[in-house]
C-alpha cells in the first residue's frame, strides 16, 4: 500500500441500539445505493463489526447522509472532497451494537 493510498480514507464509528441483523443491513443497503462495496469486514461477536468499504469520493457525501438517518456517527465527511471525483476512498467503520452482550456462540456441529 502507498501512502497516496492511505490519504484517501476516513474513520467512522456508529453506535446503534437498533437489533444487530437489522443494523447489518441497513449499513449495507445504504453502502450498496452509493455504489461502494463491503471489501473486508470482521464481526466481534455481538458486540460490533468492522467494515473496510471501497466508494467514489463523490458519493461519500450521500452515503454519511443516508446513514445519520438511522445511526449516530462519530466521525465527519472529510472537509475537502471533490464532488466530481472518481477517485476512490476507504472508509474504515466500526459498528458497536448498544444491545451486545459479547457471548455471542455459534453450535458447529459434529461431522
Amino acid at each position: 500500500m502507498n501512502s497516496k493510498t492511505l490519504e484517501n480514507k476516513t474513520n467512522w464509528q456508529i453506535l446503534t441500539d437498533i437489533p444487530r441483523f437489522d443494523s447489518i443491513e441497513k449499513l449495507k443497503s445504504c453502502i450498496d445505493n452509493c455504489g461502494g462495496y463491503i471489501v473486508n469486514h470482521t464481526m466481534f461477536s455481538d458486540i460490533a463489526i468492522s467494515l473496510t468499504v471501497e466508494i467514489e469520493e463523490k458519493d461519500i457525501q450521500e452515503l454519511y447522509e443516508n446513514l445519520i438517518t438511522d445511526f449516530k456517527i462519530i466521525g465527519k465527511i472529510p472537509e475537502s472532497l471533490n464532488q466530481k471525483s472518481n477517485r476512490d476512498w476507504w472508509i474504515l467503520i466500526n459498528m458497536s451494537f448498544v444491545k451486545g452482550k459479547g457471548n455471542l456462540k455459534r453450535e458447529v456441529p459434529n461431522c
